[in-house]
């Protein structure tokens, strides 16, 4: 009784184990009392299995069938729990138990290869045994590398943000899966070594194939991620620059108006003392509109945000667009002031530039708000014309060298945990963000 016992007690490692790596795959998405409750709840589980395998054994004793039957199905309630508790990443769930599953064939094929060598004269229960305890020491043995592999699944599977290809990607090694258990759903003991060899070599090949090819899909991104940020460096070191002669030309004018002061002074005291109180009103007026001619507005404590803003603004008015801005931030924003003024300056640029092939009236709308931790992003232009919508419902540029502005938004939205809303109907394109007020990932 004890020798059932104990090959209950192995396979319960062999599921646990099993957990363990999947686990790691989302342990990042664990709080504390998450992990705990987890484990609590794998640890009853265990205890529970330990029992209903040496109830089973004990009757039908240790027999091929049972020992597969319960290595095939036994790791699905341990799945339960932790699906309980990462709810709605469902393909993420099905790749990461694929993966698993492979890689536990894998270490199967190799306990299989030591038994075939030393093991071959050993009754049935014993070789079993021998099995489960040789698995366990593989396992071990091969912790670090499957700990770093588990590790980096998840992360390179995110990259993948097209629904289809993610879909693909999950589904492939699940195929390979199903295929390899249909392999090894049999009541066979011993195979031919060409079979041991071809069931090691087999999920082997794949795996670590499949994990070459996300790297190689990582590295691509990467590439990718970094002329994006080369882009946007330049395009923000050139809208600085403008900014930066924009307030140059701004301290020119002030200067130029402080010369004149008294002058101007003295205009006013001669209307006043004529009596021309609307010709005095009419010459404010004038100086008022050169104080705030090409000026860099406080719309906030940022200032690269107000410089993105007022750049933007100039331009408009050069171009004979109406722009009209409705902007209310608050003095400790969190959100990153170079994440904010590079997407404002990139969707303003795409909206100037549309805006500019329309006919008149031309107008633009600019509206950025702060509500609690919530803020809102919408930029309007006047469009009559056709657009290519992406499958995530933005603007799609078909141009090559364009849709710096799309690809600077989906970075964001990622970064911020925001969700972005685009119509066009009505003479009017309009974007819409949301976006939760945090400190950048």
């Amino acid at each position: 009784m004890w020798m059932i016992i104990l090959f209950a007690v192995q396979i319960t490692l062999i599921h646990t184990a099993g957990i363990y790596l999947r686990y790691y795959s989302f342990e990042e998405q664990f709080s504390p009392a998450a992990k705990a409750s987890l484990w609590k709840n794998i640890f009853l589980l265990s205890l529970g299995f330990v029992g209903v395998y040496s109830f089973a054994f004990s009757n039908t004793g240790i027999t091929v069938a049972g020992y597969k039957t319960a290595l095939l199905f036994g790791w699905l309630p341990y799945q339960y729990f932790l699906m309980k508790a990462i709810p709605r990443q469902l393909l993420h769930h099905i790749f990461v138990i694929s993966m698993s599953l492979l890689w536990s064939f894998i270490i199967h094929s190799l306990s299989c290869v030591i038994l075939a060598i030393f093991f071959m004269d050993y009754a049935a229960g014993e070789v079993l045994q021998a099995e489960a305890c040789i698995y366990i020491i593989f396992f071990l043995l091969l912790l670090p590398l499957s700990r770093y592999f588990f590790k980096t699944l998840l992360p390179t599977f995110s990259l993948f943000t097209r629904h289809r290809v993610r879909i693909y990607i999950a589904i492939l090694p699940f195929i390979m899966t199903v295929g390899y258990v249909a392999m090894i759903s049999d009541r066979t003991l011993w195979h031919s070594w060409e079979e041991r060899l071809a069931r090691l070599l087999l999920p082997v090949a794949f795996v670590f194939t499949y994990h070459y090819i996300m790297g190689t899909a990582k590295q691509i991104y990467e590439q990718k991620r970094l002329q994006h940020n080369k882009s946007i460096m330049k395009q923000e070191l050139l809208y600085l620059e403008e900014a930066r002669l924009l307030a140059a030309d701004n301290k020119n004018q002030v200067e130029k108006q402080l010369k004149g002061i008294l002058e101007i002074y003295g205009q006013l005291r001669q209307m006043i003392n004529r009596g021309d109180i609307e010709g005095a009103k009419a010459y404010i007026e004038r100086q008022e509109e050169k104080l705030s001619s090409g000026a860099i507005l406080p719309y906030t404590d940022n200032a690269i945000v107000n410089a993105a803003i007022s750049i933007y603004l100039n331009r408009s008015k050069n171009a004979g667009i109406e722009i009209m801005p409705k902007v209310n931030l608050p003095n400790d924003m969190k959100t990153d002031e170079n994440d904010l003024s590079v997407l404002l300056a990139n969707l303003l640029e795409n909206s100037l530039l549309a805006c500019a092939k329309e006919q008149q009236p031309r107008q633009i709308t600019l509206i950025l708000q702060h509500n609690g931790s919530q803020c809102v992003l919408e930029i309007a232009n006047t469009f009559h014309g056709n657009l290519k919508l992406g499958e995530d419902g933005l603007p799609k540029s078909s141009n090559s060298g364009h849709g710096i502005g799309m690809l600077s938004l989906r970075t964001f939205l990622k970064k911020y945990n925001g969700y972005a809303d685009f119509s066009c109907k009505n003479g009017w394109a309009r974007i819409t963000i949301y976006w939760e007020d945090k400190l950048p990932c």
